[in-house]
């Protein structure tokens, strides 16, 4: 190492950074596989599915052309007019635990919380419907799963009820769009950071395209 000059030098520092972290992702893969193999442990959680992508997630879709993809999950708020009001990568699995931060982040961009959220049933609990009421939401269209009671059935009958679900279905447009055509589907960028900014840059794509639409 001394006969080398800086330059070297700091390629083979580099070389051995990226080493010293590829030895413990081999080490786990290493323990996965003998623990799939030998023991037939299928269980997903903290599971190495990628030694370059770390961060990657197995994520179930329960599709039947793909029920399984890789990657990180993308939270996506939209406001009237198609605008994205924000995004970004989610580590957790579970959508309920988003739910309140989701209205604070509203309300600290625009001043005050939205009169309506719409979400899908996966973000519902009755402690975070609560809290958002508390935030100044009035109009909380978040369907529950499971048994529902008759107060429950009879609340979610209610014509503003039907009339924010149906919004809210439009916005699995307006992630299909920020996916196939502002390419937040596949991020062509490494990294977790890389993702995150692939995911940023399509919802500002879609932004600009949205306003420039009012201004023609």
């Amino acid at each position: 190492m001394k006969r080398l000059n800086e330059e070297a030098r700091a390629a083979a520092a580099v070389v051995l950074e990226q080493i010293e972290k590829m030895i413990p992702r081999a080490r786990q893969v290493l323990r996965q596989t003998r623990a799939r193999i030998r023991r037939g442990v299928t269980d997903s959680k903290g599971k190495l599915v990628s030694i370059f992508e770390p961060h990657a997630q197995i994520l179930r879709r329960g599709k039947l052309h793909k029920p399984t993809e890789f990657g990180m999950m993308a939270k996506v708020q939209e406001a009237e007019g198609g605008i994205v009001t924000d995004v970004g990568l989610v580590p957790n699995k579970a959508d309920a635990p988003l739910l309140v931060p989701a209205v604070e982040r509203h309300r600290k961009v625009f001043g005050r919380a939205p009169r309506t959220a719409a979400t899908d049933r996966g973000f519902y609990s009755g402690e975070g419907e609560r809290k958002i009421r508390e935030l100044g939401v009035r109009r909380a269209v978040i369907p529950k799963p499971g048994h529902k009671s008759d107060k429950r059935m009879a609340y979610e009958r209610q014509r503003w009820f039907r009339r924010g679900r149906a919004w809210r279905v439009g916005g699995e447009a307006r992630i299909s769009r920020l996916k196939h055509c502002f390419g937040m589907l596949r991020s062509r960028y490494r990294g977790e950071v890389g993702m995150s900014r692939t995911v940023f840059w399509a919802a500002i794509a879609n932004n600009l395209t949205a306003v420039a639409a009012t201004i023609r």
